[in-house]
């Protein structure tokens, strides 16, 4: 199965809001030492990841000062983490071997999450099927030109053999947040635009799930890693355990709440201001599930998934064609994944985890 990664662009910095939040944990974890994690979305979808040191870091050792930095802008994380100001960045992969082209010293050590929860949606009395998007009067809500769903896009757009990408449609409104693609959408400013499985709902309440048609169920259309964690390679010279532990924790965390609703439903409401409804909850829950969206091993990040991004990166202008130079090893550093994969106790299938079969940390 090919994975390709989601997509960000180097750009200036806009202001945005940072928002904190510290790891809970006792004494007995404080000695740990902990990540300050920068990126550009905590929520439903990610909960389990971004908030796995305060969920488990105890158990694989982490301290208690983790923290999770949110801006609106997928720029501002980069600027955050190239400049030292930030541990790790949630990215994705195109991103990071965009810091690489601009000498900038990074690499990936960890996958976050497998394919998306993304939905292309469009307003039924406008369009009814994928392959009138190209008609200059549907109007398309897109993403900046690296973001994850201007690369969703674009991928669709080869797996459905359109013969386009992004930059090929005529009647374009650039919305880099699911929030704001939702309000256009709503609105009927844009007839065409990618919202977030637990969005759908909001869109069709507001609308009318009759004039709602679903273009595109990502995780069913196409195969890709959606995140990954990448740091300076200073830092992981000098925090291999440190790094290494972190990825154990999100991938444990991906594992338990993947095997135990109650959990998940926990970590949501808390960690989601003003909680969510159930029957959300639950499908969110399903749907990562089936698709087995939050990975439970390290080796979903593979030679032959970079080889696949550059690939489709080039042709959408995203990548230079010297991307192709990379070795493997240039972008990836695999000793943190080592790491993580001997704490977890080794690797288990998607069949073990709906069982509820983990193996017990062994790190920490």
């Amino acid at each position: 199965m090919k994975h390709r990664v989601k997509t960000m662009i180097i750009a200036t910095a806009v202001a945005a809001l940072a928002v904190v939040v510290g790891c809970g944990g006792d004494d007995s974890s404080s000695d740990g030492e902990s990540v300050s994690l920068v990126t550009t979305s905590t929520g439903q979808a990610y909960v389990g990841q971004f908030h796995a040191a305060e969920l488990f870091g105890e158990e694989f050792g982490l301290g208690a000062d983790n923290s999770v930095q949110e801006f609106e802008d997928e720029a501002a994380a980069a600027q955050l983490l190239v400049s030292g100001r930030g541990d790790v960045e949630s990215s994705g992969v195109t991103q990071i071997i965009q810091l690489i082209e601009k000498d900038q010293k990074v690499k990936i050590f960890c996958p976050i999450q497998v394919d998306s929860t993304e939905q292309i949606a469009g307003l039924r009395d406008s369009i009814t099927s994928l392959d009138q998007i190209t008609d200059p009067n549907i109007r398309v809500a897109v993403d900046s030109p690296g973001g994850l769903i201007n690369f969703i896009m674009n991928l669709l757009f080869q797996e459905k053999d359109l013969g386009i990408t992004v930059s090929d449609l005529e009647n374009v409104t650039v919305l880099g947040d699911g929030s704001q693609r939702l309000a256009a959408l709503a609105a009927g400013e844009v007839d065409v635009g990618s919202v977030d499985l637990f969005e759908l709902p909001d869109l069709e309440k507001q609308v009318g799930a009759e004039n709602v048609v679903n273009l595109s169920v990502t995780a069913a259309d196409i195969d890709f890693i959606a995140n990954i964690y990448a740091a300076k390679e200073d830092w992981l010279e000098e925090n291999q355990e440190l790094a290494g532990a972190y990825c154990a924790t999100t991938l444990y965390s991906n594992r338990v709440l993947a095997s135990d609703f109650d959990q998940y439903e926990a970590a949501v409401n808390k960690y989601v201001e003003g909680g969510v409804d159930k029957s959300i909850i639950r499908s969110n829950w399903e749907f990562a599930r089936k698709y087995s969206i939050w990975p439970y091993n390290t080796d979903v990040l593979t030679p032959e998934a970079i080889e696949t991004i550059i690939d489709v990166a080039i042709p959408s202008k995203l990548l230079e064609p010297s991307a192709r130079d990379y070795t493997f090893e240039d972008i990836v550093d695999t000793g943190p994944m080592d790491i993580a994969t001997d704490m977890l106790g080794g690797p288990v299938t998607p069949e073990q985890v709906k069982a509820g079969d983990i193996p017990k940390p062994e790190g920490g």
